[in-house]
């Protein structure tokens, strides 16, 4: 979470810095209508787009035993049998952290407590216009609906409707420059730009540059209202009078296209702005390719890597008895089997099935013996089955060009002999030196647990601890109570 306000924030300044350093004294009102909008969107929303690039320093995947992959367990919906975990299962991957829970609701409750204060005020001051409608005479003037107030107010607009006085409208003492202006506020729908902004900032109250993001649209919004009155009345200097003799200071509703002094300072000084179209191209050329470079640099950017097919323990590749188990067998191992699965509801309301949790050894022996007496049939009918000892790995070692990749922290997390360290200590190793490799991709729920620190995990296995390893894995004759994963697959069909 705050890895994605850190982006959302850094993201829209960077983006609203664009905005003021290129477009903002330049006469490209519609692409910086669109640029602004499209900005406070992008720098919200990119953080939350993953985009991998293909990487292709990695190592061919050898043969990973099932239990090492965590989309197969969510594939699966159950979680790693504890007894098999490899060394990887040192790492984070697999580990959540509690968290201060008065802490939370706490900032929560903060959290809640000024967005609701926003809230109600966007939405009272949507009531208060919805007001003025209900109570006052709305008359048809030119496809605009008026609003005819009893009180003195400087003309605006808010939706399809225009603000004005009743008594000004009956005379016809309103100019008609006056008319146009309100009437490309309500055409071109900029009270919907404004709509969108508050609707950012009861939400995102924390980003600063919201506020700037607001008054830089609205502004925007008077420069499109201003061009649309010069075209058909080419006469800056009228015009300017015009507005001045206009400002008041009434009131009226912070959601509303209205007269403001210091806009109107702002607003003459690019009546008389040119740019030229070769500028115009360049510029906006420039803003789109910065706009796409921000957008890439605060996405959840990482390196793809397509890992290597999965193998599971086939049933077929299981001893059996051609003369099957007895009925009681058969109902003595499916007791056992429901023994140690069980079911618990994860903190995201999701079930997960723990399957082998807490189960001793007599157990598993006395499961493995009653499984192996089963004929094949028999085997395959069950849902968790005894899955026999792991091989060792094929022995794979890395280049050289590879081990120098694995120093870059930003990319791996290095573990050596099941032992988590600095990556600078493969300064101390030669490719030769090792004799696994394992290099999986973490997966968001793993990568939140430390800060989006790296996007891989690297599991090395020296030489002494790889023979270490094989040696244990021939000598073992366990099996280990699992999923039958074949029978999950075929169901899933």
């Amino acid at each position: 979470m705050m890895l994605y306000l850190f982006k959302f924030v850094v993201g829209s300044v960077l983006l609203w810095a664009v905005y003021h350093l290129l477009l903002r004294r330049e006469k490209l009102y519609v692409f910086s209508r669109f640029f602004l909008l499209l900005g406070l969107c992008f720098s919200a929303f990119m953080p939350l787009i993953s985009i991998e690039l293909p990487i292709s320093n990695l190592p061919t995947q050898p043969f990973l035993p099932i239990y090492n992959s965590h989309e197969t367990f969510s594939s699966l919906g159950v979680e790693p049998p504890a007894s098999k975990l490899s060394a990887a299962s040192t790492s984070p991957t697999f580990t959540t952290y509690d968290t201060e829970i008065s802490v939370v609701f706490l900032v929560w409750g903060l959290y809640a407590l000024i967005t609701s204060v926003l809230l109600f005020r966007f939405l009272q001051n949507l009531w208060q216009i919805r007001l003025k409608i209900v109570q006052n005479e709305v008359v048809l003037k030119n496809d605009l609906r008026v609003v005819l107030l009893p009180y003195p107010t400087t003309p605006y607009s808010f939706g399809s409707y225009v603000f004005v006085n009743k008594q000004e409208y009956e005379t016809e003492t309103i100019e008609p420059e006056i008319w146009q202006h309100e009437q490309a506020h309500v055409q071109q729908r900029h009270s919907w730009d404004i709509l969108l902004v508050e609707f950012f900032r009861a939400f995102a109250w924390f980003n600063p540059v919201l506020w700037l993001y607001r008054r830089a649209i609205v502004l925007n919004h008077e420069f499109l209202a201003d061009a649309h009155v010069l075209r058909q009345h080419i006469n800056p200097p009228v015009y300017q009078y015009l507005l001045l003799h206009r400002f008041t200071r009434s009131a009226h509703y912070s959601l509303s296209s209205s007269f403001n002094y210091q806009i109107t300072k702002l607003r003459f000084a690019m009546m008389n702005k040119n740019t030229s179209r070769s500028r115009a191209v360049a510029l906006q050329v420039t803003a789109i390719l910065l706009i796409v470079v921000v957008g890439l640099a605060f996405s959840d950017l990482g390196w793809g890597q397509n890992p290597a097919p999965l193998s599971p323990t086939a049933t077929s590749k299981i001893p059996s008895n051609p003369d099957g188990a007895t009925s009681s067998e058969i109902a003595e191992y499916e007791a056992f089997a429901k023994k140690y699965v069980k079911k618990k509801i994860a903190r995201n309301g999701k079930e997960v099935i723990y399957v082998g949790e807490g189960m001793i050894e007599k157990d598993r022996a006395r499961m493995q013996e009653l499984f192996l007496a089963m004929n094949k049939d028999q085997q395959v009918q069950q849902e968790y089955i005894m899955h026999p000892p792991m091989k060792p790995l094929p022995k794979t070692t890395p280049t050289e060009k590879e081990l120098e990749a694995y120093k870059n922290p930003k990319v791996y997390g290095v573990w050596i002999d099941g032992k988590k360290v600095a990556n600078t200590a493969l300064n101390k190793y030669k490719a030769s030196d090792f004799s696994q490799v394992f290099v999986s991709r973490l997966y968001k729920n793993a990568q939140a647990t430390i800060g989006y620190k790296y996007k891989f995990q690297l599991d090395l296995e020296t030489n002494t601890y790889y023979e270490k390893q094989k040696a244990a894995a021939l000598a073992d004759t366990k099996y280990w109570f699992w999923v039958n994963v074949e029978k999950r697959k075929s169901e899933k069909k």
